[in-house]
């Protein structure tokens, strides 16, 4: 792998951005407990991975779904989105455009999703997952009150 396609998949992944499979019948592995343990237990691999070689990119991946298994069901729909963005991450193809568009266009889509999964665990686990504190990028729409301005001379 060159050195841009793991920059850009350590990029990725720490913008939180695998389909999901099934989580078990097990209530304690939904736990907000739980979630929070594996959270601290792969903050590294979240935040900041390491990606030095193609086996490092299986290491983060498999850090990545331990915590969305673990995501409580209050958050398993945006964990979903976060792994769609991390999977479609790893497939990029840096001299491929197409790809390369592929990949933006999935991370944006998710932007909320990551927010909303920043959010959560700030507030429950008290970790920060990525950089950042969450915020929009979309702007407001402008003030209905304001009158256009008109001058005479």
């Amino acid at each position: 792998m060159n050195r841009s396609a793991a920059r850009l998949i350590a990029t990725a992944a720490a913008l939180l951005p695998l389909t999901l499979t099934a989580c078990g019948d097990d209530p304690d592995q939904r736990s907000e407990s739980n979630y929070c343990t594996q959270v601290g237990n792969h903050l590294t691999e979240l935040n900041s991975p390491t990606i030095a070689a193609p086996g490092d990119i299986d290491r983060v991946v498999d850090a990545w779904r331990a915590v969305a298994q673990s995501a409580p069901l209050a958050i398993e729909p945006e964990w979903d989105v976060m792994m769609n963005n991390l999977e479609t991450a790893v497939t990029v193809d840096p001299a491929d455009p197409e790809s390369m568009q592929r990949v933006a266009d999935t991370a944006r889509r998710s932007e909320q999703a990551a927010n909303r999964v920043i959010s959560y665990t700030q507030q429950r686990c008290g970790a920060l997952i990525g950089s950042v504190t969450p915020t929009a990028t979309t702007l407001p729409p402008a003030p209905a009150d304001t009158a256009p301005v008109t001058t005479t001379t």
